[in-house]
């Protein structure tokens, strides 16, 4: 079925001069993917966009209450999201696509720009050097993509709640334009929000 999802446009000063990336937290995995798909369709390449969810399943829990990050458990529990729905219909668009645990935080799936961040080039990072990859964690990950500090830890709490997390290097002269498509569909992009006027065009996007 096809819909129409207001997308408000909004000034942002100079919040994201200088700046690459835009990243959103979903409360609902649907309206991630949604925001995901608006954003291809609005013309942003796969390999510039990245996802990130922990897996929330019974194995991934009983990973995440034991510790057991580098252990035969945690790899079941990444590698078994991945074939699982998290992602849904973006299993066969994201690039490189993959699983590790994180510690601290456990089994997570990350694809597109998210799993590069992470040092994953598709496949499972949970022992050897892999771990080390994952050892920084989502605040490092993100600070290293070029988002501010502050930024990256409001994310990371969100993240640690279970949100979905979803990045875009926009670059400069598109950050606002990927910011007003992920705010459609239900993202929080942080401290920018409380930064930014609505200015007066609306425009109207079929989903």
């Amino acid at each position: 079925m096809t819909t129409n999802v207001n997308v408000s446009r909004y000034d942002y000063g100079d919040y994201y001069r200088g700046r690459n990336v835009v990243a959103a937290s979903f409360e609902d995995r649907a309206d991630a993917e949604r925001a995901i798909n608006a954003l291809r369709d609005a013309g942003f390449p796969g390999d510039r966009i990245g996802v990130a969810l922990r897996d929330r399943t019974a194995q991934g829990q009983i990973v995440e209450d034991t510790g057991a990050t580098g252990s035969k458990a945690a790899e079941g529990a990444a590698t078994g999201a991945l074939g699982g729905s998290l992602l849904g219909g973006l299993l066969g668009w994201l690039v490189g696509l993959g699983a590790l645990a994180i510690p601290g935080i456990g089994p997570v799936v990350a694809g597109g720009a998210l799993a590069t961040a992470f040092g994953l080039a598709g496949g499972t990072a949970v022992a050897g050097a892999g771990i080390g990859a994952a050892a920084g964690g989502l605040l490092g990950a993100l600070v290293g993509m070029g988002i501010p500090e502050e930024e990256a830890r409001y994310f990371e709490t969100g993240f640690r709640a279970g949100r979905t997390l979803v990045t875009v290097e926009a670059g400069a002269e598109r950050a606002g334009e990927a910011a007003d498509l992920l705010r459609a569909y239900g993202g929080d992009i942080g401290p920018a929000s409380t930064r930014s006027t609505t200015s007066t065009a609306v425009g109207r996007i079929a989903t």
